[in-house]
């Protein structure tokens, strides 16, 4: 075995990490050179490039372009500079023309001015907006300044090249600016509106100094210091006696060109953007560049490219790169909180298997690539051991001597005191059988050191001959079923406990170095990677996430505190959990017993950490390593990054078409909707430029859905078919708890109007009163003909009784009288024969009279009730054997009215006199019985029947009708020729229920 010791120092480590995220045309953007960035007030990104202006959110990037369909209003593609107004409208200038974007209504306006040369295709660099709202712009080829009141244009100065740098903020008197030359630059001084001087500085015809420089950005760090970005490097210029100094070199790069130059907020550092050296900080302090951050091929978190052409950075920290021909780079500055170590950048491989403090040292065992010693902050590296090997573990013995694990299976000892690594010979046990895959090395006291391996338990020895030698023990080994051992994990009071292979772990006792069996403990199907006591309670990172034991009752089910494959486990001070995964790096409070999850975006290597590859440097200081290097961080400093962010509406569409009534959707605070415009689609932002996907929203629609929920990200919702009414829609940011709110009103439809709705209740309040009016009319004229009706029947019932009184009782008496008249009265008187004869007569009169009188009312009727009287009158037509009635009134026992009794006894009557006079019937049947509150009476004959519908109604039947009626009784007459007759009348006797709804 070579050994290959080389001996190096690496770029400085302990610089900001900075993680990039990018914007290319492939997510949208126009064109890949930036040439102006801009935040507005509602933190939207405003991008000017060299093919159109784009408007981004973190997510989503919206392009504003002139097209061959498109010429109107619209900025020129080429953008020079965006600056925004109080209003939080923006003013647009580019190579073709000046322009005003209304963010309320989102259209543009071109300004228009009368000089000849600014009618159309002109350059244009908006830079300033003074205390009188005046508009500092340079336009082809002079500085003005425009009153936007009168639209006046006047003049300021000719010394310029198209970029002007103001010295202080908005909205204040503009004494002096600074103008970009050819080569140089123009110090402008103003008084009383007018230009008073314009000193040269870097140009061939200043004589300030010998240097001539292209300047491509300044930064004004006073009235009398500027900072100065340009081919010549980092330049200082002191502006009250002229002199300057160059920063042109940093470690080995030499010659910087500098293009782009910005303050890094509330430090004394500046951002420095190069022509092909990246981006560097320059400490104002010592005056030296101090970091360097360069593009990486393996590294998709490094900046695009090497060239920066603009550099911004807005009030929450977010900054913004111009990458020439890659586009737009941005972080956060705020955003790391584990800085990175051990990056592709310095080494490769830096795919991290082991991590071990030794003194003032750090180690960095790798996959493939040896062992990487870096001093006590890993800013620099001192040495690379093992260099093309595979390192498997690191173990620390005493006197701080190191056991190495290569991958290849080979061992090596570090002699700390001689600095020295010193080959081991394995050497095996006649119980080994072929290759020995060792899981784990466990120290237990000083010097005795055990391994967990694939055939059981076994104790290393190191001797002095340069040996390690593995003896598998025979107590712990035959009690455990398969001695496939994984893991040892120990506990307090010198127990121990063993974990075969996926399936269970064995409780044992150890005493000097002697295994003792207690019980089989639980079942185990998954593998250990790390272990933490604390109290009474093991805890242990496994492949089946972060479980929870109680140590004196570890029969008991396991409590899963973290769903994640656990790789690696360590405590800090406090006693709460650092636990490294495949899915990020988790913390866990054991007290709170809450969970806090950091992903790359917070900084982390990558989002999978090694096996055991966790370490403690110090009490405030964990290293945790993974494939993409090391994480060193002090937990009790480590808090989540919250920024601060407002989500905004971006789009409104109404029944899933555009809304463009509303004006600008970012605007908008209130929607006012017909009845019908009632599917509503409101598409937000989250605004956040570091995770917007993650990013947690809430919204609710209050009075539709008065739920609250809960998205991720930007997103779109529908809300179909709202009736009509007043809503509330909100989003409010979950981390920062900043809402946007809006209003709307969707109108109902005329018919639901209140004025509506009052005409037709007063329209229905009147036909009511109209319908009432012409039901009394009615019900009077039905009084009336009911009235004639009776009047008529009681005509025809006298004539009858005339009739009959005339016909039967007349006839008699009449008879008797001629009988009289014509003979001997003396002679009938002697014989008898006048008594017999006139009792004869009476008696049939006196017969005719009282059926006559019995019709009329029936005295029976009226004393003994309807049944008797019934049974009267069968029996005295059954008498004079012409037809045969059956009377059955077994199922009677209702109590009815007397004119209920009246109605039916001359229903039955007329019945049965229409039966005898035209049915020529044998036999007549009544049934009248009394069921559910009503009267049935059943009347049949064997007739002949009669067409029922197509007879012609006399008095017989329109006196049963009549009676029917006065009682509010039912009929149903069933007769046809040849069939009989079957009449079924039935009388309620309980007026109907009305179900009244409250």
């Amino acid at each position: 075995m070579v050994l290959i010791f080389a001996i190096q120092n690496s770029a400085a480590q302990n610089k900001k990490t900075l993680l990039f995220k990018h914007l290319t045309q492939e997510n949208g953007l126009s064109d890949p050179t930036v040439r102006a960035l801009h935040i507005d007030k509602d933190d939207f990104l405003w991008i000017g490039t060299e093919n159109g202006l784009n408007r981004f959110d973190g997510t989503n990037c919206i392009t504003y372009k002139k097209t061959k369909v498109n010429q109107s209003n619209i900025p020129g593609n080429y953008l020079t500079n965006i600056i925004e107004d109080k209003n939080g409208d923006l003013i647009i200038g580019s190579q073709s023309n000046l322009v005003k974007y209304n963010k309320k209504t989102d259209n543009f306006s071109l300004y228009n001015f009368s000089l000849p040369d600014l009618q159309q295709n002109y350059y244009s660099f908006p830079f300033y907006i003074d205390k009188h709202d005046n508009l500092w712009v340079y336009l082809a080829g002079n500085i003005y300044k425009h009153n936007s009141k009168n639209k006046q244009l006047i003049k300021i100065t000719e010394f310029s090249n198209g970029y002007q740098f103001k010295p202080k903020p908005f909205y204040q008197e503009l004494n002096w600016f600074i103008s970009r030359g050819v080569k140089g630059i123009y110090i402008n001084r103003i008084e009383d509106g007018k230009e008073k001087s314009a000193t040269e500085y870097f140009m061939p015809s200043s004589n300030k100094n010998s240097l001539i420089s292209h300047i491509e950005d300044v930064y004004i760090a006073s009235d009398t210091l500027l900072w100065l970005a340009g081919e010549k490097g980092l330049i200082k210029l002191n502006l009250i006696n002229g002199t300057y100094k160059v920063f042109n070199s940093h470690v080995k790069i030499k010659n910087i060109v500098c293009t782009a130059i910005a303050k890094y907020p509330n430090k004394p550092l500046l951002f420095v953007g190069t022509n092909g050296s990246g981006l560097l900080i320059f400490d104002l302090v010592t005056e030296t560049f101090i970091n360097h951050y360069e593009h990486i091929e393996s590294d998709p978190y490094s900046i695009s490219a090497n060239y920066i052409r603009r550099i911004y950075i807005d009030s929450k920290s977010n900054l913004f790169l111009g990458i020439d021909g890659y586009g737009l780079d941005y972080t956060n500055l705020n955003q790391v909180i584990f800085p990175r170590y051990v990056t592709k950048a310095e080494n490769k491989d830096n795919n991290i298997t082991a991590i071990l403090k030794l003194k003032d040292q750090i180690w960095c065992a790798t996959k493939n690539s040896g062992i990487k010693i870096y001093n006590h902050d890993l800013s620099k590296t001192l040495s690379t051991e093992f260099q093309h090997l595979g390192i498997n573990k690191l173990i620390q013995l005493e006197n701080n001597n190191v056991l190495i694990e290569l991958a290849n299976g080979a061992f090596y000892l570090f002699q700390y005191n001689r600095n020295k690594f010193i080959p081991l010979k394995a050497i095996f046990s006649n119980n080994f059988k072929g290759k020995v895959d060792i899981h784990q090395m466990l120290k237990l006291g000083k010097d005795s050191l055990f391994a967990a391996t694939e055939f059981g338990i076994a104790r290393v020895q190191i001797s002095k001959n340069n040996t390690i030698r593995f003896d598998l023990l025979n107590e712990p080994n035959k009690s455990i079923t398969w001695p496939n051992v994984q893991q040892l994990i120990q506990l307090p009071g010198d127990k121990i406990l063993i974990q075969t292979y996926y399936t269970a772990m064995y409780l044992f006792d150890v005493k000097h170095n002697q295994f003792t069996f207690e019980h089989k403990t639980i079942r185990t199907p998954y593998a250990t990677n790390g272990k933490a006591v604390i109290g009474k309670y093991l805890y242990l990172a496994t492949t089946a996430g972060l479980l929870k034991y109680n140590i004196e009752k570890l029969s008991e089910k396991e409590e899963l505190l973290i769903d994640a494959k656990c790789t690696s486990l360590i405590t800090d001070e406090h006693n709460n959990l650092w636990i490294g995964t495949n899915n990020g790096l988790y913390f866990y409070n054991t007290l709170k017993k809450t969970t806090i999850k950091y992903t790359t975006s917070d900084g982390l290597q990558s989002m999978v950490f090694n096996v055991g590859c966790i370490s403690k440097l110090s009490e405030n200081q964990i290293a945790v390593g993974g494939i993409n290097g090391v994480n060193i961080f002090n937990p009790q400093k480590t808090v989540p990054f919250k920024s601060i962010g407002c989500p905004k509406i971006v789009s409104i569409q109404i029944n899933d078409k555009p809304y463009k009534n509303a004006g600008n959707s970012l605007t908008a605070k209130k929607l006012n909707l017909n009845h019908n415009e009632n599917t509503i689609t409101i598409g937000f932002s989250s605004m956040d430029y570091i995770n917007p996907l993650q990013r947690k929203i809430k919204y609710k629609m209050a009075g539709y859905d008065n739920r609250e929920v809960i998205v991720t990200g930007n997103s779109e919702l529908r809300f179909p078919n709202m009736p009509s009414g007043s809503y509330i829609f909100q989003i409010t940011d979950l981390m920062s708890n900043n809402k946007t709110v809006m209003a709307i009103t969707i109108n109902a439809p005329f018919w639901q109007k209140w004025w509506f709705i009052t005409g037709i209740i007063i329209s229905l309040i009147l036909i009511g009163i109209l319908v009432l009016f012409l039901y009394l009319r009615w019900l009077k004229q039905m009084q009336v003909l009911q009235l004639r009706q009776m009047i008529t029947f009681q005509k025809e019932d006298r004539k009858r009784i005339a009739d009959d009184l005339h016909d039967d009782l007349g006839l008699k008496l009449s008879s008797l009288k001629h009988y009289l008249l014509a003979g001997d009265i003396n002679k009938m008187i002697e014989s008898g024969e006048l008594r017999k004869l006139s009792a004869q007569y009476i008696d049939q009169a006196l017969h005719v009279l009282r059926n006559t009188l019995i019709n009329l009312s029936p005295k029976t009727l009226d004393e003994n009730g309807l049944i008797i009287a019934l049974h009267d009158l069968t029996s005295n037509i059954n008498k004079l054997e012409i037809i045969t009635i059956y009377l059955d009134d077994v199922g009677f026992n209702a109590i009815l009215k007397k004119t209920q009794q009246y109605a039916l006894y001359r229903i039955c009557q007329e019945l049965i006199n229409n039966t005898i006079k035209h049915a020529e019937a044998k036999n007549i049947y009544i049934s009248i019985v009394s069921r559910n509150d009503k009267v049935i009476l059943l009347y049949e004959d064997d007739g002949k029947g009669f067409d029922y519908f197509g007879a012609k109604r006399g008095y017989g039947l329109s006196n049963i009708e009549a009676h029917i009626h006065a009682i509010k009784a039912e009929i149903n007459i069933d007769t046809e020729a040849g069939k009989g007759l079957a009449a079924t009348i039935t009388i309620n006797l309980k007026a109907k229920k009305i179900k009244t709804l409250n």
